[in-house]
Protein backbone atom coordinates (compact mmCIF):
# COMPACT_ATOMS: atom_id res chain seq x y z
CA UNK A 1 0.00 0.00 0.00
CA UNK A 2 2.85 2.32 0.87
CA UNK A 3 4.44 1.81 -2.55
CA UNK A 4 1.18 2.63 -4.32
CA UNK A 5 0.87 5.81 -2.26
CA UNK A 6 4.40 6.85 -3.24
CA UNK A 7 3.68 6.19 -6.91
CA UNK A 8 0.50 8.24 -6.79
CA UNK A 9 2.33 11.09 -5.04
CA UNK A 10 5.08 11.05 -7.67
CA UNK A 11 2.55 11.08 -10.51
CA UNK A 12 0.67 14.00 -8.99
CA UNK A 13 3.91 15.93 -8.44
CA UNK A 14 4.94 15.29 -12.05
CA UNK A 15 1.59 16.54 -13.31
CA UNK A 16 1.95 19.69 -11.17
CA UNK A 17 5.44 20.44 -12.50
CA UNK A 18 4.33 19.86 -16.08
CA UNK A 19 1.31 22.12 -15.60
CA UNK A 20 3.51 24.82 -14.04
CA UNK A 21 6.00 24.53 -16.90
CA UNK A 22 3.28 24.91 -19.53
CA UNK A 23 1.77 27.85 -17.65
CA UNK A 24 5.15 29.62 -17.38
CA UNK A 25 5.89 29.04 -21.07
CA UNK A 26 2.52 30.47 -21.99
CA UNK A 27 3.12 33.49 -19.77
CA UNK A 28 6.56 34.09 -21.25
CA UNK A 29 5.12 33.79 -24.75
CA UNK A 30 2.56 36.46 -23.93
CA UNK A 31 5.13 38.86 -22.47
CA UNK A 32 7.95 38.14 -24.90
CA UNK A 33 9.72 41.25 -26.17
CA UNK A 34 11.26 41.25 -29.62
CA UNK A 35 14.44 43.22 -29.04
CA UNK A 36 15.32 43.15 -32.71
CA UNK A 37 12.31 45.08 -33.97
CA UNK A 38 12.16 48.20 -31.78
CA UNK A 39 11.92 51.69 -33.28
CA UNK A 40 14.90 53.33 -34.99
CA UNK A 41 15.39 56.66 -33.17
CA UNK A 42 17.26 59.60 -34.74
CA UNK A 43 18.93 61.96 -32.28
CA UNK A 44 21.86 64.21 -31.41
CA UNK A 45 24.44 62.38 -29.23
CA UNK A 46 24.12 65.06 -26.53
CA UNK A 47 21.74 67.86 -25.63
CA UNK A 48 24.36 70.52 -24.86
CA UNK A 49 27.94 71.15 -25.90
CA UNK A 50 30.42 74.01 -26.16
CA UNK A 51 33.13 74.97 -28.64
CA UNK A 52 35.87 77.60 -28.46
CA UNK A 53 36.74 79.85 -31.39
CA UNK A 54 39.70 82.21 -31.52
CA UNK A 55 38.39 85.70 -32.27
CA UNK A 56 40.65 86.43 -35.21
CA UNK A 57 37.99 87.33 -37.78
CA UNK A 58 38.09 83.92 -39.44
CA UNK A 59 35.03 81.81 -40.29
CA UNK A 60 35.32 78.34 -38.77
CA UNK A 61 33.56 75.12 -39.71
CA UNK A 62 32.01 73.20 -36.82
CA UNK A 63 30.79 69.66 -37.39
CA UNK A 64 27.62 68.69 -35.51
CA UNK A 65 27.06 64.91 -35.54
CA UNK A 66 23.73 63.15 -35.29
CA UNK A 67 22.95 59.46 -35.21
CA UNK A 68 20.33 56.77 -34.96
CA UNK A 69 20.05 53.78 -32.68
CA UNK A 70 17.63 50.96 -31.90
CA UNK A 71 16.69 47.53 -33.23
CA UNK A 72 19.71 45.22 -32.79
CA UNK A 73 22.18 48.12 -32.58
CA UNK A 74 23.71 47.43 -35.98
CA UNK A 75 23.68 49.91 -38.89
CA UNK A 76 20.80 49.49 -41.31
CA UNK A 77 21.14 48.32 -44.90
CA UNK A 78 19.08 51.32 -46.00
CA UNK A 79 19.53 55.08 -46.06
CA UNK A 80 18.04 57.26 -43.33
CA UNK A 81 17.11 60.81 -44.29
CA UNK A 82 17.14 63.70 -41.81
CA UNK A 83 16.16 67.38 -42.00
CA UNK A 84 17.41 69.88 -39.43
CA UNK A 85 16.86 73.57 -38.77
CA UNK A 86 17.56 76.37 -36.29
CA UNK A 87 15.28 76.30 -33.25
CA UNK A 88 13.59 79.52 -32.13
CA UNK A 89 15.24 79.23 -28.70
CA UNK A 90 18.66 79.91 -30.28
CA UNK A 91 20.28 83.04 -28.80
CA UNK A 92 22.94 83.05 -31.52
CA UNK A 93 21.46 84.58 -34.67
CA UNK A 94 21.77 82.72 -37.95
CA UNK A 95 23.54 85.02 -40.40
CA UNK A 96 25.40 86.82 -37.61
CA UNK A 97 27.28 84.53 -35.20
CA UNK A 98 26.78 81.47 -37.40
CA UNK A 99 25.15 80.14 -40.53
CA UNK A 100 23.66 76.78 -41.40
CA UNK A 101 23.96 75.95 -45.08
CA UNK A 102 22.79 72.44 -45.83
CA UNK A 103 19.72 71.25 -43.92
CA UNK A 104 18.91 67.90 -45.57
CA UNK A 105 21.16 64.93 -44.91
CA UNK A 106 21.37 61.23 -45.63
CA UNK A 107 22.89 58.70 -43.27
CA UNK A 108 24.17 56.13 -45.75
CA UNK A 109 23.36 52.45 -45.58
CA UNK A 110 25.88 50.64 -43.42
CA UNK A 111 26.46 53.62 -41.14
CA UNK A 112 24.49 55.06 -38.23
CA UNK A 113 25.91 58.59 -38.10
CA UNK A 114 26.68 61.64 -40.18
CA UNK A 115 27.32 65.33 -39.47
CA UNK A 116 25.91 68.72 -40.25
CA UNK A 117 28.26 71.70 -40.56
CA UNK A 118 27.69 75.19 -39.22
CA UNK A 119 29.91 78.13 -40.18
CA UNK A 120 30.92 80.21 -37.14
CA UNK A 121 31.86 83.87 -37.70
CA UNK A 122 34.46 84.50 -34.98
CA UNK A 123 34.41 88.28 -35.58
CA UNK A 124 30.82 88.45 -34.32
CA UNK A 125 31.28 86.39 -31.16
CA UNK A 126 31.09 88.06 -27.76
CA UNK A 127 33.59 86.30 -25.51
CA UNK A 128 32.06 87.76 -22.34
CA UNK A 129 28.51 86.87 -23.36
CA UNK A 130 28.63 83.67 -25.43
CA UNK A 131 25.50 82.77 -27.37
CA UNK A 132 23.94 79.38 -28.05
CA UNK A 133 23.18 78.04 -31.51
CA UNK A 134 20.28 75.61 -31.05
CA UNK A 135 19.71 73.08 -33.82
CA UNK A 136 16.66 70.82 -34.10
CA UNK A 137 15.90 67.63 -36.00
CA UNK A 138 12.70 68.53 -37.85
CA UNK A 139 11.91 65.39 -39.84
CA UNK A 140 13.35 61.97 -40.52
CA UNK A 141 12.50 58.80 -42.39
CA UNK A 142 12.75 57.12 -38.95
CA UNK A 143 11.43 58.10 -35.51
CA UNK A 144 12.75 61.43 -34.18
CA UNK A 145 13.90 61.32 -30.55
CA UNK A 146 11.65 63.11 -28.07
CA UNK A 147 14.47 64.18 -25.73
CA UNK A 148 17.55 64.43 -27.97
CA UNK A 149 15.95 66.14 -30.95
CA UNK A 150 17.72 69.42 -30.12
CA UNK A 151 21.29 70.42 -29.35
CA UNK A 152 22.41 73.72 -27.80
CA UNK A 153 25.94 74.69 -28.85
CA UNK A 154 27.66 77.44 -26.86
CA UNK A 155 29.83 79.49 -29.25
CA UNK A 156 32.64 80.73 -27.00
CA UNK A 157 34.99 83.35 -28.44
CA UNK A 158 38.50 83.37 -26.96
CA UNK A 159 41.75 85.28 -27.41
CA UNK A 160 44.69 83.68 -29.21
CA UNK A 161 46.42 81.35 -26.74
CA UNK A 162 49.84 79.68 -26.90
CA UNK A 163 50.58 77.95 -23.59
CA UNK A 164 52.05 74.66 -24.82
CA UNK A 165 55.57 73.85 -23.69
CA UNK A 166 57.82 72.70 -20.87
CA UNK A 167 57.49 74.32 -17.44
CA UNK A 168 58.89 73.97 -13.93
CA UNK A 169 57.44 74.50 -10.47
CA UNK A 170 60.29 76.68 -9.11
CA UNK A 171 59.72 75.88 -5.42
CA UNK A 172 60.00 72.11 -5.93
CA UNK A 173 61.96 71.89 -9.17
CA UNK A 174 59.38 69.54 -10.62
CA UNK A 175 59.25 69.78 -14.41
CA UNK A 176 55.99 69.30 -16.28
CA UNK A 177 54.60 69.64 -19.78
CA UNK A 178 51.53 71.56 -20.89
CA UNK A 179 49.87 70.11 -23.98
CA UNK A 180 47.05 71.52 -26.06
CA UNK A 181 43.91 69.37 -26.04
CA UNK A 182 41.79 71.65 -28.22
CA UNK A 183 41.14 75.31 -28.99
CA UNK A 184 41.91 77.10 -25.72
CA UNK A 185 42.07 73.89 -23.66
CA UNK A 186 45.15 72.29 -22.14
CA UNK A 187 46.46 69.49 -19.91
CA UNK A 188 49.25 69.86 -17.33
CA UNK A 189 51.15 66.59 -16.84
CA UNK A 190 51.26 66.87 -13.00
CA UNK A 191 50.31 69.11 -10.10
CA UNK A 192 52.72 70.37 -7.43
CA UNK A 193 51.09 68.81 -4.36
CA UNK A 194 50.83 65.05 -4.74
CA UNK A 195 53.96 62.97 -5.23
CA UNK A 196 52.16 60.92 -7.89
CA UNK A 197 51.83 62.11 -11.47
CA UNK A 198 48.24 63.34 -11.52
CA UNK A 199 47.50 65.49 -14.55
CA UNK A 200 44.85 68.21 -14.58
CA UNK A 201 43.08 70.12 -17.32
CA UNK A 202 42.26 73.78 -17.78
CA UNK A 203 40.83 76.26 -20.24
CA UNK A 204 42.24 79.66 -21.18
CA UNK A 205 39.99 82.62 -21.88
CA UNK A 206 42.16 85.68 -22.57
CA UNK A 207 44.72 84.77 -19.86
CA UNK A 208 41.98 83.86 -17.36
CA UNK A 209 42.35 80.17 -16.57
CA UNK A 210 39.80 77.68 -15.23
CA UNK A 211 40.58 74.16 -14.01
CA UNK A 212 38.12 71.85 -15.76
CA UNK A 213 39.07 68.29 -14.77
CA UNK A 214 41.88 65.79 -14.80
CA UNK A 215 43.24 62.49 -13.53
CA UNK A 216 41.84 62.74 -9.99
CA UNK A 217 38.14 63.00 -10.89
CA UNK A 218 38.49 60.57 -13.79
CA UNK A 219 40.20 57.83 -11.78
CA UNK A 220 39.46 58.42 -8.09
CA UNK A 221 36.26 60.49 -8.12
CA UNK A 222 38.04 63.37 -6.38
CA UNK A 223 36.62 66.63 -7.67
CA UNK A 224 39.05 69.34 -8.74
CA UNK A 225 38.53 73.02 -9.45
CA UNK A 226 40.50 76.22 -9.55
CA UNK A 227 41.38 79.41 -11.30
CA UNK A 228 44.56 80.92 -12.67
CA UNK A 229 46.19 83.63 -14.70
CA UNK A 230 49.07 84.17 -17.12
CA UNK A 231 51.59 86.98 -16.83
CA UNK A 232 51.54 88.44 -20.38
CA UNK A 233 55.16 89.64 -20.08
CA UNK A 234 56.92 86.62 -18.55
CA UNK A 235 54.51 83.85 -19.48
CA UNK A 236 54.49 82.65 -15.86
CA UNK A 237 51.31 80.80 -14.94
CA UNK A 238 49.77 80.88 -11.47
CA UNK A 239 47.06 78.44 -10.43
CA UNK A 240 44.94 78.31 -7.28
CA UNK A 241 44.08 74.64 -7.26
CA UNK A 242 41.54 72.71 -5.17
CA UNK A 243 41.19 68.95 -4.70
CA UNK A 244 38.06 68.17 -2.71
CA UNK A 245 38.90 66.76 0.72
CA UNK A 246 42.64 67.41 0.41
CA UNK A 247 43.39 71.11 -0.07
CA UNK A 248 41.77 74.33 -1.23
CA UNK A 249 43.18 77.19 -3.35
CA UNK A 250 46.68 75.72 -3.22
CA UNK A 251 49.01 78.07 -5.11
CA UNK A 252 51.03 76.52 -7.90
CA UNK A 253 53.40 78.69 -9.97
CA UNK A 254 54.70 77.48 -13.33
CA UNK A 255 57.66 79.08 -15.10
CA UNK A 256 58.36 78.30 -18.72
CA UNK A 257 61.66 76.57 -19.50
Amino acid sequence: MKNIYRKITFILASISVATLSVSCDALLDQDETDFGKGPIVVQFPEAKTSSNFIQDGEVYELEVPFEYFGADGLPLDEEVTVTIGVDESSTAIEGNEFSLGETKFTIPAGSNTTSAVIMVNSANLDGDNPKEAVLEILTSSKTVSSNRNKIAITLQGICPTFLEGNYVYPDSGREVTIESTGVGTYSVSADNYFSGIYSFEFSDYCNSLTVTGGFLPDNFGIGVSGTGSVDPETGTITFYYTADGYFSNYEMVLEKL
